[in-house]
């Protein structure tokens, strides 16, 4: 069984038996919050890239230069919303959010269309769209394997979190 869940469910499912194992999402600015009866084990950090198209943010380089920029950001109270406001304010500004998309996909599509600029993880960068220009940024987001306290020595729950290790490209273990 897959599930996505809203990250603030994540622990009581877990505890509750509902999944098995999760996996869980910080960034460099909103770290993962430890949860009773929860155990994490690191699985991989990848960088964060700012993606802007051939519009709308064409010649930045960095956060500031978009400070004009329309942008696309995943929903409020999300960690990926949150940030992506963080980075804007340490950059000096707000950001002026034209599309709120929680998936990637969608939002390096958005971008390629020139409906704005995006924070987006490396992963989640497999295959951009044409018309997507990416620029590294010093923020990174971590994903922890998170499973039951005391669940780690399941044989079920140990082959699966050796799998998910196995299958992250060793530049980002």
């Amino acid at each position: 069984l897959v599930l996505e869940l809203d990250p603030a469910l994540v622990a009581e499912a877990l505890r509750a038996g509902e999944p098995d194992v999760a996996l869980v999402h910080g960034y460099c600015s909103v770290p993962e919050l430890p949860a009773a009866g929860v155990n994490t084990e690191p699985l991989c950090e990848e960088p964060i890239y700012l993606a802007v198209g051939a519009t709308g943010g064409a010649g930045a380089t960095g956060i500031a230069d978009c400070r004009d920029a329309a942008w696309i950001t995943a929903t409020p109270g999300t960690l990926c919303h949150t940030m992506t406001v963080r980075a804007c304010q340490a950059a000096g500004f707000r950001p002026r959010v034209r599309h709120r998309i929680d998936g990637f996909d969608t939002v390096l599509a958005l971008v390629a269309a020139g409906q704005g600029v995006a924070l987006v993880p490396r992963l989640a960068l497999a295959d951009p769209p044409g018309g997507v220009r990416l620029t590294a940024l010093p923020l990174h987001r971590q994903t922890r394997i998170a499973y039951r306290s005391g669940a780690d020595g399941h044989p079920a729950v140990s082959a699966f979190c050796a799998a998910l290790r196995a299958a992250v490209p060793t530049d980002l273990r």
